[in-house]
């Protein structure tokens, strides 16, 4: 019997070079996989944090139009004084006679909350605006906007109307939510 020799010329290294580039595939794969999955980890996060500060925000909301209703009822409400729409009652409200969504004062800085006469909620301890959408009269002439409708505006007790503006965050802090409601109470 003849014992078979291998020749070092036969053998080229093939097989390993094929392993090894399937290898460097599957781990490249492997590595896009993890990545697709943390990001949208991440990004299944972040929803669940805007939901959250949204809710705050909403919850606050309802708080505040509670107890204008109790407030409009007779009650105390719990809210203090509220400034009525265009007589200067907060910093720039003055400025917002035209304006339903808070947006025309120059002096406030929606980045630096010092700017903004924010006020905190009883109850849930967040912060919101109120203003007083109270008829509104220049020069001897009755004003109305989308804010407070014509038909309203000098009907004597149809009704009050409230600009309502409530700031939510998540409870990391990451995310932020301000939602906006005008508050209609027929009295």
């Amino acid at each position: 019997m003849r014992a078979k020799t291998f020749h070092r010329a036969t053998q080229s290294g093939a097989a390993l070079l094929i392993g090894l580039i399937l290898l460097l595939i599957m781990t490249v794969l492997g590595l896009s996989a993890s990545n697709v999955s943390i990001m949208q980890e991440r990004m299944a996060g972040n929803v669940t944090q805007n939901n959250i500060a949204f809710q705050r925000a909403e919850e606050t909301l309802r708080e505040i139009e509670q107890r204008v209703a109790e407030l409009a009822e007779g009650g105390s409400g719990g809210l203090g004084v509220i400034p009525t729409w265009g007589t200067g009652g907060a910093p720039g409200m003055d400025l917002l006679v035209n304006d339903c969504s808070m947006s025309a004062p120059t002096s406030w800085d929606w980045n630096n909350a010092g700017t903004i006469p924010w006020r905190i909620a009883p109850t849930t301890g967040r912060e919101y605006l109120i203003v007083d959408l109270s008829d509104y009269v220049e020069a001897g002439l009755t004003f109305a906007s989308a804010c407070r409708p014509v038909s309203e505006v000098g009907m004597g007790n149809a009704g009050e109307y409230y600009l309502i503006v409530a700031r939510g965050a998540s409870p990391a802090g990451d995310s932020e939510a301000i939602v906006q409601s005008i508050f209609y109470w027929p009295q």
